[in-house]
């Protein structure tokens, strides 16, 4: 790592126009770490440009520099984007590994002249970047950006902004110090962030108490009606069609923490949540201890992410989905 902070700052030193991209559908690491890292450049007199290759939720419009960011499917900003990725001198690429995972953004970020620096904690990056901070035993890239800033001599520019920003990705990808990827360091970088004046209940507060009432009662909704518990009470699923999303009115980031519930239920070890979508189904992967839902996405549905958390997807019908998930997920327990 000392090797690549040495020509980070090299390249922090000499590039004005920068770009920093995350994956689509941007959760709370996404945000919190571009959003960091956007605010950290521009303390170090570098212009920061944020694109999402997707519309992204409004669950966290709180966090500052939110309104900075733009929206690659959005057709009002992608002319822009476009511009910036073209004039870049760096591109970042924050916690994803792999330029496929966007979307209709990858053209213009694999044709982009910029040099790429990948800053992730995924598992099996590609070799795409100039670049590259990769590491698995961190539990979110916010974590990461905290030591890098760090590991630049750089901490006394982290303030209360950015602090919160990283906080927020640290908390949201540990499930707030409950998940089994909590480790000492994550709990020093939080206090480290605490001592520049974060706000535990205030980001609790924030993430979790943001429902407008249609999403409550489409959680609700899915509890009663949609969620399936099988292969002897450890796998829980549930399946959610395009109808009933635009029943509830749902918003890009209303899902995000729905696959997460049915742990709820004594024995549950995986729980998946099936989402339709124009194209293609959307597919959350959640799981236990040793259970490796990332291996099992990567194997069956073009995915990946981490042990206990993965995203994939699928080109057959919903319930043809469905019906693949139930022949193979009995192989998450061989």
């Amino acid at each position: 790592m000392n090797d690549y902070l040495q020509q980070l700052k090299e390249i922090l030193a000499t590039s004005k126009k920068t770009v920093i991209v995350t994956h689509p559908n941007p959760d709370g690491d996404a945000f919190g770490s571009t959003l960091a890292w956007k605010l950290f450049l521009e303390k170090m007199g570098t212009y920061a440009c944020i694109v999402s290759p997707t519309n992204y939720t409004k669950n966290f419009k709180w966090l500052p520099a939110y309104d900075s960011i733009l929206s690659f499917e959005d057709e009002s900003q992608r002319a822009i984007a476009e511009k910036h990725i073209a004039a870049a001198e760096v591109i970042y690429c924050l916690d994803f590994n792999a330029i496929t995972r966007l979307d209709k953004l990858s053209p213009a970020i694999q044709q982009a002249k910029a040099a790429k620096v990948m800053i992730d904690h995924h598992q099996s990056p590609e070799d795409f970047a100039a670049i590259t901070f990769s590491n698995t035993s961190y539990a979110a890239t916010c974590e990461l950006i905290y030591d890098i800033i760090c590991g630049l001599g750089e901490e006394a520019k982290i303030d209360e902004a950015i602090a919160q920003n990283l906080y927020t990705g640290l908390t949201t990808d540990t499930g707030f110090f409950a998940f089994s990827n909590t480790t000492a360091n994550v709990h020093k970088v939080a206090g480290g962030l605490l001592n520049k004046g974060v706000s535990p209940e205030y980001i609790q507060d924030k993430v979790f108490n943001i429902f407008r009432e249609e999403r409550l009662r489409y959680y609700g909704y899915c509890f009663l009606n949609k969620l399936h518990i099988c292969h002897e009470g450890k796998v829980a699923y549930m399946s959610v069609n395009r109808e009933e999303a635009k029943r509830f009115h749902l918003q890009p980031g209303d899902n995000e923490s729905l696959v997460n519930f049915p742990f709820k239920v004594e024995g549950i070890m995986v729980s998946v949540l099936f989402t339709e979508e124009q194209e293609k189904v959307k597919i959350s992967f959640r799981s236990k201890g040793k259970i490796d839902v990332n291996a099992f996405a990567r194997k069956h549905f073009e995915g990946g992410g981490h042990v206990n958390a993965a995203g994939g997807k699928s080109l057959l019908s919903l319930t043809d989905t469905e019906a693949k998930f139930l022949q193979e997920v009995k192989t998450l327990f061989a």
